[in-house]
């Protein structure tokens, strides 16, 4: 665990500093536990997971933070109570039984979000994100405690937005950097996430030296990437390593490598499916050689499109829902002379009040793929229910545009449960993957910014932009394409596709599995192999997402169950 608010929660026990300093991060949470109880989550500010036993009231209190950047999970049943960090932890008692649950995988095959308390494995439970659970002898309950923030922030005068998140986001990022002075390690794109996080750390550390590591695809490949991306975000990315004299900047090319070689080593480490096998590529080798470098801690932006650098789009939408059509179109047509596609305008102006039928007509005609059998290896006799809870859930599956700019990115960062993930990079590679895009005060206050900040001056993530423009140099600032991580994710495919047919071979032995996955849908996606078309979306959803899902929640299963 890690708090990242020490002073402050120090002020409110009445600590002395020289006391405080002699607290670790796990005796400062008892303090807190000791004297507000559940009440305590209100004061943390950072990662953690905890439980702790009430003896007064006969309870167990377990909690995580706001994102679930540390997991933990609990047995109920046979007359046992238990829990731990990671499922493995569970798995030691004869009580609890080693399956997986068919009918969640299948839901994650079909990307519905993670709610409620289920996992992948049958039987066994996990806290969700900022929530508490309270166990007693007969039950076990689940609130949550943190929740988007109600009010918005108003300053007549824009600079004050600058200002304040510029202050706020240095915090987290110093906060953060805790731990990892000598050894401090940040992941490096094209894109703005990263290298808002970059800058503000490697302007913290002076005159210690920061590595920003950069993913690359292999050279001398002419790759087929959908247009506006990029494929190569080396240049970019050493664009902006260049501005701070303190950061080594490497470039990391994970060549000559399959996307299968890590599935069962990452299965002991991380306990769940890895969720992108073409990014789990250069992911893995940029923790091998943080690790070589004796790094402690790696900064990541993974939450910034729904934080500090939000597009604010969904603004077009709410704007139209609320009657205020020319201001909307004005806004739009300040954002096309920016860059950005009409077609794309238009479908945050009309998406989201065209009847589905229609919306999921237009996509269509425009090359795109609906239909979740032509995306997922999801066995078919789980299509009709799983189309049931997402429509009882209110999941739109076609992910028309939205007119609730708040509820999208909450919906957004609430999605997944990453702390298996953290957890397992923990424990494999001895790093702390960081994320100060996901800070508690940062999130809160950019959620409170009103949404017409994002796209002041007609540009999307305009507050982004704007507040670290010192900071960035002036490519990047202005660019609008996004990187395309993994571009030859379909070259790495190509070479190794003796071992995918093994490795769909070893899954279609497990029976259970087979209750899960079409094990035909993979076989036929790996025998119809493409000479060319990597750049259309149906080939892109069916190979790089669709097929390499099936493969890796295959191999847990199987896994699982033992059958190898």
């Amino acid at each position: 665990m890690r708090l990242d608010n020490r002073e402050e929660i120090g002020r409110d026990l009445r600590i002395a500093e020289r006391d405080l300093r002699r607290l670790s991060d796990t005796a400062l949470l008892f303090e807190c536990l000791l004297k507000w109880r559940e009440q305590a989550v209100e004061h943390l500010i950072g990662e953690f997971a905890f439980a702790f036993w009430d003896s007064a009231a006969q309870r167990l209190i377990l909690a995580r933070d706001i994102f679930g950047f540390r997991p933990l999970h609990y047995y109920r049943g046979n007359g046992c109570f238990a829990f731990a960090s990671m499922p493995s932890g569970l798995h030691v008692l004869p009580e609890v039984p080693r399956s997986f649950d068919a009918d969640f995988m299948a839901e994650s095959l079909a990307l519905l979000p993670h709610r409620g308390s289920r996992t992948y494995y049958r039987d066994i439970h996990r806290v969700e994100p900022a929530h508490i659970a309270e166990a007693k002898a007969s039950s076990v309950s689940s609130t949550r405690y943190w929740r988007p923030p109600s009010d918005t922030i108003r300053h007549a005068d824009p600079r004050d937005y600058e200002h304040e998140l510029r202050t706020i986001f240095d915090q987290a990022v110093n906060a953060q950097i805790r731990g990892g002075e000598r050894g401090l390690g940040t992941h490096l794109s094209s894109g703005l996430d990263s290298s808002i996080v970059t800058s503000s750390a490697a302007i913290q550390i002076v005159p210690e030296r920061l590595t920003a590591f950069t993913a690359v695809p292999r050279r001398g490949v002419d790759y087929q990437v959908p247009a506006g991306l990029i494929a190569d975000e080396g240049e970019l990315a050493a664009a902006t390593a260049r501005l701070h004299p303190n950061i080594d900047h490497v470039l990391v090319e994970a060549a000559n490598t399959s996307p299968f070689d890590g599935l069962d080593r990452e299965h002991y480490y991380q306990q769940q499916p890895i969720a992108n096998l073409c990014n789990a590529v250069w992911g893995r080798e940029i923790n091998r050689m943080a690790h070589e470098r004796r790094l402690r801690v790696l900064l990541i932006g993974s939450t910034g499109n729904f934080s500090v650098s939000y597009s604010g789009m969904e603004w077009l939408g709410l704007e139209v829902a609320h009657g205020r059509f020319i201001r909307a179109l004005r806004s739009a047509r300040s954002l096309a002379r920016n860059g950005v596609p009409w077609r794309t305008l238009g479908a945050q102006l009309v998406g989201p009040f065209l009847p589905k039928p229609l919306w999921t007509f237009l996509l269509r005609m425009h090359g795109r793929v609906t239909r979740l059998v032509d995306y997922s290896a999801i066995n078919p006799r789980h299509l009709r229910d799983i189309e049931l809870k997402a429509r009882a859930a209110n999941e739109d599956l076609t992910y028309a545009p939205q007119t609730d700019p708040l509820g999208a990115r909450v919906a957004a960062l609430s999605h997944g449960d990453g702390g298996n993930y953290f957890k397992g990079v923990l424990a494999e590679w001895g790093l702390s993957i960081r994320d100060p895009m996901a800070d508690r005060r940062v999130v809160s206050y950019c959620l409170s910014i009103p949404v017409g900040e994002f796209l002041r001056g007609g540009a999307p993530r305009s507050l982004a932009r704007r507040t670290f423009a010192g900071r960035l140099p002036k490519t990047v600032l202005e660019c609008r394409r996004r990187g395309y991580q993994s571009a030859d994710w379909y070259v790495m495919l190509g070479e190794n596709l003796a071992q995918l047919e093994e490795e769909i071979e070893a899954i279609s032995r497990c029976s259970q599995a087979n209750d899960a996955i079409d094990i035909s849908w993979l076989r036929n996606a790996a025998h119809s192999w493409p000479k060319d078309g990597w750049a259309r979306d149906d080939i892109m959803m069916r190979y790089r997402y669709g097929l390499l899902r099936g493969i890796s929640a295959g191999h847990f299963m199987r896994k699982v169950a033992g059958t190898n």
